[in-house]
């Protein structure tokens, strides 16, 4: 997307320099959140691109979803360790899953993490064992279970991964449904 609209962008880029920057202490970030969340959500995911960057931030949004009880804050990650490091302090309406491909991948068993695998094809899912998440309802869902999501977004031309994508879009199956609306993004 952000290839796509320049501006949105050049916003992620200004919304992570500010916390970066301007706001690097846990209560700046805190307060820079509150202002900038959306207010009422049902649901908000965290990041659409990017990932928690350092403790504070991610300990960040742990305070912010302790303050919002009846918002649930959900997020994909590969920092894996900033999650264990607070795992007795993960409230309930914060809901991870880690991303696989990371430095931090071998946390991910001995710490029993949500994973969500990409897969090319539903057939691949089934032979994992995987329910596919096709609008994010697995990702903020309490269920502990991991889940595949179809391949989705923009690959390398020429790629596996592309020829896949585009069996997919044939079949007229696409990766997430734009039917639900009623998830927020933040960051």
């Amino acid at each position: 997307m952000e290839a796509r609209f320049p501006g949105l962008r050049r916003q992620r880029e200004h919304n992570t320099n500010l916390l970066r920057y301007k706001y690097p202490t846990f209560e700046g970030m805190v307060a820079l959140i509150e202002r900038s969340a959306p207010i009422h959500a049902k649901y908000v995911r965290i990041h659409i691109g990017g990932d928690f960057f350092n403790q504070i931030y991610f300990d960040a949004w742990i305070e912010i979803a302790k303050r919002n009880p009846g918002t649930i804050y959900y997020a994909y990650t590969k920092s894996l360790h900033l999650w264990v490091a607070r795992l007795t302090e993960i409230p309930d309406n914060f809901r991870l899953t880690a991303s696989r491909g990371g430095r931090w991948d071998h946390l991910i068993e001995p710490n029993n993490l949500r994973t969500a695998e990409v897969v090319f094809t539903e057939a691949e899912a089934n032979i994992r064992g995987l329910e596919i998440d096709h609008d994010d309802s697995h990702a903020y869902g309490d269920d502990p279970k991991s889940f595949a999501l179809l391949l989705h977004g923009v690959q390398p031309k020429g790629s596996e991964a592309a020829k896949a994508l585009s069996a997919l879009k044939k079949a007229g199956i696409t990766g997430y449904s734009k039917n639900k609306k009623e998830v927020s993004n933040a960051v």
